[in-house]
Formats: C-alpha cells, sequence, structure tokens
C-alpha cells in the first residue's frame, strides 16, 4: 500500500501540461513535455535505429507488433513519477522500455544520456519480435552492442559497436568468467541476478559479441548457424561447440579483450534516414494525459485511474480518454464497464484511438461470457480494426485481432482469417500467441494436421515452461475435438477461448516415456461454455447455490451452483472422496457452465485435470 500512495501521491503533484505535443512517424508515436523540434529528432532518432536494426538483423521486420509509444520528459522531476521503483522508491535511470502485447511504451528523458538505455531496451524489444529463443548471454550483448547507436554525416551514416568504457575498465584486459559459465547462465542464474557478479556478465556478454561481429575474422555466419541450432532445439553449449569450438573461441576470446583498440561498425545509407514522413497530431489535455496513463497502467493500474479521472470528468466526450480509461477498467477486471465506454464513443479518424478501441473489445468477447450484445461488439471492433488496417495494412496484432474476431463469431472463419494469421506470425516470429491462435483456426477448420504441426514444436524445451503449458492445453482440446469427430458426434458449438500463455499453470512433470496419458474430458452439450483455472474454494450458504472461485492467468471468475447438481469428474491419482466447501488445495480445473437467467455462470461441471 505505500509504494500504491507514493506513486498516487507524486501522479497528483505532477498534472499534465497544456505544452505537450504528439508526432507520429511509420513506427513511433511520440509525445511528450518538449518542443516539436524535439519530437521531432526523437522520431527521426527512433526510425533510424529501426532501419540500422532492419538492415543488420535479417530477421528482424519492418513493422512492429504493436505500436510502439515513446513519452519524453523535460526534467527527471517531471520524469520521476512513470518510473518503476525498486522497494517502494523511483529507480534512478534515464528510461526504460515497457514492452505489451497490445501497446509497447518507451519513457525517457530528452537528454542523449538516455539514448544508450533506451536503445539497449529496445534492441530486447526487437529482438523477442523477431525470435522465439535466444541465449541470455547474446540478447543482453546484442542489446548493449546496438545501444551505442549514433547517426553521423546529417543522418546518412550511422555507428554501431562503439566502445563501452564501463565494460572495458571492468575487463581491464582479463576475461573474469569462463566461457563455458556464460554461455550456459539463464535468467535464473547467479551471474545474472547476484549484484557482485552481473556486471561482469555484462561486460563479457558484450564483448563476446563484439568479438564475433566486428573481430577478425568476423563470425557473423557462425553466429547465425549457432542461433538458428538453438531455435531448432539444440541444447545452447552442444550447439556452441558445434559451430565454433568452446576451446579456440575462449583463446580467441582472452586475445580479444587485450586488444588496446576495437572496430566500430559504420553503415552508410543512400540518403538520410530520417526521411521518414513525420506528421504532427493535435493532442488535447485529455489525450495527453491519456498517454502519460497508459504509461502508467504498466505499472499500477490505481494509480493510473487516479490520473486520468479528474481530467475525463472535466472532458467526459474525449475519445482518447474514454478508451485509455476501458482499457484500466479491463486492468480493474470491469469487463462491462470498458464495453460501454468504447460503445458509446462517436466516430474517431485517430487510428491509435481506433486500435485501442477495437483490441479491447475483442478482448472482452475472447475472454468474457456471451451476452446477446456480444455480436456487436464484434461487429464495432471489426469496422475499427478494419479502419486502421487501411492505414497501416502489415501492423501484425490488427492481422492476429481480425484473424481472432472470425473465431469469435457464428460462422467458420474464412480464408482470409488463415492468411491474415499467417502474415501476421511472418511479420512477428517471435509472438507465440499468433501461433496458438493459427492452431485454433486449423482445429476449427478441422485441419488437424497443421493444427498439431504449429502446437507442436512449442511444446519442446526450446519454449518457457508457460508457453509449453499454454500448448499442452490446446493440444489436449485438440485431441478432444478430433476424437469427437472421428467418432461423428456432433460439436454444436465451437470454442470461444482465444489461446493465450499462462504463467499460473503447474509446473510440468518429466515424462518418463512410454505411451502418454490422455483424458476423455466431458464434451461440451449445447449452450455450455468452458475455461481452464485452478479452483481456489468453494463457498457455501445454507439455501442458496454455492460459489466457485476459478481463478484464471486473467482474472478470479466466479461460478454458482448447487453441490447436488455439479457433474465432479477427476483425472488426478491424488483426489479421493467427495468435494466438499471451503479453502482448497489450488488444482487446475475444466469449469464448464452456462449462462443463468440473470445471466450469472451457473457451472455444471468441474474435471480435475492431470498433474502434467
Amino acid at each position: 500500500m505505500k509504494t500504491l500512495a507514493f506513486l498516487v501521491a507524486l501522479v497528483i503533484a505532477a498534472p499534465a501540461s497544456a505544452a505537450w505535443r504528439r508526432v507520429d512517424s511509420p513506427n513511433f508515436i511520440v509525445v511528450g513535455d518538449v518542443s516539436l523540434r524535439d519530437l521531432r529528432a526523437t522520431a527521426e532518432k527512433f526510425e533510424a535505429f529501426r532501419e540500422v536494426l532492419r538492415r543488420v538483423l535479417p530477421s528482424v521486420t519492418s513493422s512492429s507488433p504493436v505500436p510502439t509509444v515513446v513519452i519524453v520528459f523535460p526534467t527527471d522531476e517531471a520524469f520521476t513519477p512513470f518510473k518503476p521503483t525498486y522497494q517502494g522508491k523511483p529507480k534512478a535511470v534515464a528510461g526504460y522500455a515497457a514492452p505489451g502485447t497490445e501497446i509497447s511504451y518507451i519513457a525517457m528523458l530528452n537528454d542523449r544520456e538516455s539514448d544508450r538505455v533506451i536503445f539497449h531496451e529496445y534492441t530486447h524489444m526487437v529482438i523477442a519480435n523477431a525470435v522465439a529463443r535466444i541465449p541470455v548471454w547474446l540478447n543482453e550483448g546484442l542489446a548493449d552492442f546496438y545501444s551505442t547507436f549514433t547517426l553521423t554525416d546529417g543522418g546518412k551514416r550511422a555507428q554501431i559497436g562503439r566502445p563501452i568504457d564501463i565494460h572495458l575498465q571492468l575487463l581491464n584486459g582479463s576475461v573474469r568468467v569462463p566461457l563455458v559459465e556464460l554461455l550456459k547462465a539463464d535468467q535464473g542464474s547467479r551471474l545474472y541476478n547476484d549484484d557482485n557478479r552481473v556486471s561482469d556478465f555484462y561486460a563479457e556478454s558484450w564483448a563476446l559479441t563484439h568479438m564475433l561481429l566486428m573481430g577478425r575474422p568476423s563470425r557473423v555466419n557462425e553466429l547465425s548457424t549457432y542461433l538458428q541450432q538453438v531455435n531448432n532445439g539444440v541444447d545452447e553449449r552442444q550447439a556452441w561447440e558445434q559451430v565454433l569450438g568452446t576451446s579456440k573461441t575462449e583463446t580467441d576470446f582472452r586475445q580479444y579483450v587485450t586488444r588496446p583498440t576495437m572496430m566500430t561498425g559504420v553503415i552508410d545509407f543512400p540518403e538520410k534516414v530520417g526521411i521518414a514522413p513525420i506528421t504532427e497530431i493535435p493532442l488535447s489535455p485529455a489525450a495527453a494525459t491519456s498517454f502519460q496513463a497508459g504509461l502508467m497502467l504498466h505499472h499500477n493500474a490505481d494509480a493510473a485511474a487516479k490520473l486520468l479521472e479528474p481530467i475525463l470528468a472535466r472532458e467526459p466526450a474525449d475519445p482518447m480518454a474514454a478508451v485509455t480509461m476501458a482499457q484500466i477498467d479491463m486492468a480493474r477486471h470491469n469487463p462491462s464497464s470498458a464495453t460501454k465506454r468504447i460503445m458509446a464513443l462517436d466516430a474517431s479518424s485517430d487510428w491509435f484511438i481506433q486500435y485501442n478501441a477495437g483490441s479491447t473489445l475483442l478482448r472482452v468477447a475472447a475472454f468474457e461470457s456471451r451476452t446477446d450484445s456480444t455480436a456487436q461488439v464484434i461487429a464495432r471492433a471489426t469496422t475499427l480494426l478494419g479502419d486502421v488496417r487501411r492505414n497501416h495494412t502489415e501492423l501484425p496484432n490488427v492481422l492476429a485481432w481480425l484473424a481472432r474476431a472470425e473465431m469469435l463469431g457464428e460462422a467458420r472463419p474464412s480464408n482470409a482469417a488463415h492468411e491474415e494469421i499467417a502474415r501476421a506470425r511472418s511479420l512477428a516470429p517471435g509472438r507465440v500467441d499468433y501461433a496458438l491462435t493459427q492452431a485454433e483456426l486449423f482445429a476449427q477448420a478441422r485441419d488437424f494436421a497443421h493444427a498439431r504441426g504449429v502446437i507442436g514444436p512449442l511444446m519442446t524445451p526450446i519454449y518457457p515452461e508457460e508457453v509449453r503449458n499454454a500448448a499442452r492445453r490446446l493440444m489436449g482440446e485438440l485431441v478432444d475435438i478430433e476424437q469427437q469427430v472421428a467418432k461423428g458426434a456432433a460439436i454444436e458449438e465451437r470454442s470461444r477461448s482465444i489461446a493465450t500463455v499462462d504463467t499460473t499453470a503447474d509446473r510440468p512433470r518429466t515424462n518418463s516415456g512410454g505411451s502418454k496419458f490422455r483424458p476423455a474430458y466431458r464434451a461440451l452439450k449445447p449452450g455450455e461454455q468452458r475455461l481452464e483455472g485452478t479452483l481456489e474454494r468453494i463457498d457455501c450458504v445454507t439455501g442458496k447455490p454455492a460459489v466457485f472461485h476459478v481463478r484464471t492467468s486473467a482474472d478470479l471468475v466466479q461460478f454458482e451452483g448447487r453441490m447436488a447438481e455439479v457433474e465432479f469428474i477427476t483425472f488426478r491419482d491424488d483426489l479421493t472422496g467427495g468435494v466438499t466447501c471451503g479453502p482448497r488445495v489450488p488444482m487446475r480445473v475444466y469449469a464448464t457452465w452456462r449462462d443463468g437467467e440473470s445471466h450469472e455462470k451457473v457451472v455444471v461441471a468441474v474435471e480435475f485435470l492431470p498433474k502434467d
């Protein structure tokens, strides 16, 4: 509570300025309480940096998967309320990136000292979009390598890979961490997290990356092959040994860090990079506050609401403020309010407002119970995102949501939906949720072979645990549908779920081999819906229906039902006896329900899922 109070106090003390401005470039929205000249320079700088990354990293696409908003603050005092905190206090940072599945934010001070931090973080965002898996040392090494980016010769030349003095001073001509230890480090390693060792990790990761990219001979091709093998499932140390050779590389590395000078990369452009069109967009005080509230939403939804509510009360018709408050409503688990705000809005020609409104409405349609207005909500969202697509033809998240919109409708998804999600995946191969959506589309088309082909790789160890869990769940549903089709059973109602990565799923156990048990899950009946979550407790009051509390990856959902009328099914070997009221040891379940007369969720079945 102290952290929230601190954030709110700072926000209230730092109202939005009427001097805030906005400029749009092809890949960025830049807003800030600085001069128009500074905003244009910032947009040009980011467009140039992205172009450099696109040229030197072949797998990086020319489009961001989601809109990227850059917020520029004039002073550290103005920036402080929006900084990430540690132990209740703002961190001493000059800038940071806040990537998101719908919008990504970059917050920075209006000075050159923040450039290296921002370019480092933005490189991480671009790499995450481009590749599914990258070793931690290489991820940090590349981010530091490109963080020294600078434009010269009036924007016709760029420098990358400039020496970083703090790393060179720390290394002082020696290797402080054995190469084999550096290569095997992951995000949970002490080397990456221990305050006494993390500086060594960053310095050596940068130096090794610098040697591979700028050393003589250059090892760019070998590095590319190594990364490709890692993404194909080969163990990182094994791939390194096969492609580069551990002993030889360590010898070369030790010699490289003793060099008195290091090469700097230079990229020449045929014309000024900053020539990308930049447009000034009128920005109302309410809209300026909305951008700040959107950034604050990454830290704390209540603090974001405190910031936006006063100006929304004064300007209730401002579309940007209304849509941002709807996003805050979603974060505070109030989808009904979010829907009402957006559906009441007049049409807007601002593509960013259209994007936020359309994607928020489809999130409601995807994750909430169907109502009489669901079809209208989907139709409005599709229109909004269709308008965005006409001007931003290859924004991957728009393509993905348009494909999902067809999955949420009553008709079988069209060929256009398959084309949209395929294009989204090609533009943003690092977005696992796009792969899961494509698999669902294949399943709905009864193309089970292609669905398994998409899901199968996501279940391999090259992906994080939460991704493997999401893929396992989707594969289980796929098998369920396929078995029903094979038996000739009619599938009356398709699942409306949009596959997402669930970070709360149980940790899977190692499969020791042999045939895998595939549960025969209960088939959905007409009018029923099902979700997966963790059953936390069952509240019982005499004379009233029991209340089942099921926590999903996005929300805590409550169902009503009389215990004697609920069908309890278990696929676990450690659950015996009857199911009783009260708090429970959390277990993953399928909760199946139907809409009641007052639109409450009436639970009809609870299936306790296998441990793995």
